[in-house]
């Protein structure tokens, strides 16, 4: 039996925001939390009496928090990183985004994968809502297994041939299965970290019949449906002038809805869109520093938290984004509320619940993780609030302003998913996954040749596809 001890951090469970508890414990077993505060010191004590080997964590001055979870990420995108800088969505799609997720071949997604979990196991994430690319998906989740994360990952479905480049195309047979196929090979792997989703890429990548079948598939398999939606102007109007309705409405009609289903972005929407996002119990997956980066748009998350609309975070993609931390996502969420609707529009506490126990719920992990409490997981974030000049100043009362305004990756010690650790400090970059300098250079030149003899042999569609 594997048997933890952490203690003496101040213990942020997240279950409220008086869920605080100074000098507090945590054990688990076997990578499940079964005891907290004096009861886990005796449990450990117990443990240590009988001669079971027990690691002892001293987290004297740290904190402890539960794991970070981001509900939107496209790891296929991470060696695409320091691309146009200045392009709305569309256009950045067109002339980067796409090329070069067409370039990838099975070694090389496999690098961009391990890049990007080993960034988000150095910032405190412990599971991750992921957009795959087209083809070799099954790169992903080797990456995800050997990285120790909670990973939900799909192949991107894009299967309409008027709006996607002839590189960067699946039939609908073909795409469905695909997912059919990664679906049998890896849903419920690695004692469950491993999962599964349907991945639709957005409405403007697909006819209605691949939406129809990922959304009623999804609701077979018990699994996650997972799109982009609402993002950008342009993208709402080219979805208005193929369908006739609104973007999250013809989303609803085709069953793409509900508990299950987690849409990316939702900046753009109408009252009905809205009335429809809380009565379906829709997740959304904010994502301020891609949408700043873009100039998509301001989400309107308070109004959506008054209707009762789960809204979590995600960093998005590298290309978009250039880091995949949580710190950045809500710092930025919550400064981004403060101008558009007002200083007390939405707290840290708010976003800090974002960024765990919502996110958790949105990907149907809410009794696995997302908070600090018996009979979860103990995937978990230890942070030094005394690591560079964040350090808080004696009159704050609660953490989550720190975490929230003050805190980026410098801050995390350790990242632990199932109890063992995933990423320290002291021993970066974190179970030995990420690339080295030599192994990035030699993929990205790789990316760059096939990427440049893409859109050469194959030119771009207008992306305004059929009427």
């Amino acid at each position: 039996m594997r048997t933890l001890l952490i203690e003496n951090a101040l213990v942020a469970g997240m279950r409220s925001a008086d869920d605080l508890h100074p000098k507090g414990a945590v054990w688990a077993e076997d990578g499940v939390i079964r005891a907290l505060g004096s009861q886990a010191r005796a449990a450990a004590a117990a443990a240590g009496a009988r001669g079971e080997p027990v690691e002892r964590v001293d987290a004297e001055g740290l904190w402890l928090f539960p794991g970070f979870v981001q509900t939107h990420i496209h790891l296929c995108q991470t060696l695409l990183r320091n691309g146009p800088d200045d392009l709305p969505l569309l256009p950045w799609l067109k002339t980067h985004v796409w090329p070069g997720e067409a370039a990838h071949d099975e070694e090389t997604l496999f690098l961009s994968a391990r890049l990007g979990l080993a960034e988000l196991a150095a910032g405190g994430t412990t599971a991750i809502l992921d957009m795959g690319t087209v083809r070799h998906t099954d790169a992903v989740f080797r990456a995800a297994e050997a990285s120790g994360l909670r990973v939900t990952s799909g192949n991107a479905l894009m299967d309409d041939p008027s709006t996607n480049p002839p590189y960067l195309f699946a039939e609908t047979e073909e795409a469905l299965a695909e997912g059919e196929r990664l679906f049998a090979r890896w849903h419920g792997r690695a004692d469950g970290r491993l999962r599964f989703a349907w991945c639709p890429r957005f409405a403007v990548s697909c006819t209605d019949r691949i939406l129809r079948e990922a959304a009623s598939r999804a609701l077979a398999q018990g699994v996650l449906v997972h799109t982009h939606a609402s993002e950008n102007r342009d993208e709402i109007e080219l979805v208005r002038n193929r369908s006739g309705r609104a973007n999250i409405e013809h989303l609803h009609d085709l069953g793409i809805a509900g508990p299950a289903t987690v849409l990316a972005h939702v900046i753009h929407t109408n009252e009905e869109e809205r009335r429809l996002l809380a009565a379906d119990g829709t997740a959304v997956a904010h994502c301020p520093s891609s949408n700043l980066k873009l100039a998509s748009g301001i989400c309107p998350v308070p109004d959506y938290l008054s209707r009762g609309i789960r809204v979590t975070l995600g960093a998005d993609g590298a290309p978009c984004n250039d880091r995949l931390d949580p710190f950045s996502e809500m710092r930025h969420a919550a400064l981004l509320q403060k101008v558009a609707s007002g200083p007390a529009a939405l707290t840290a506490w708010q976003v800090a619940r974002m960024a765990t126990a919502e996110g958790a719920a949105a990907l149907g992990l809410g009794d696995v993780c997302g908070t600090i409490e018996v009979g979860k997981r103990a995937d978990l974030v230890l942070l030094d609030p005394s690591a560079g000049f964040a350090r808080p100043t004696s009159w704050r009362d609660d953490p989550y302003g720190p975490l929230v305004f003050a805190f980026d990756r410098g801050n995390v010690v350790e990242t632990r998913v199932d109890g063992e650790v995933v990423f320290h400090r002291d021993r970066r970059p974190g179970r030995g996954l990420a690339p080295t300098a030599g192994e990035i250079e030699t993929a990205a030149g790789r990316l760059r040749e096939r990427i440049a003899k893409n859109v050469r042999r194959e030119p771009l569609p207008p992306l305004e596809g059929r009427p």
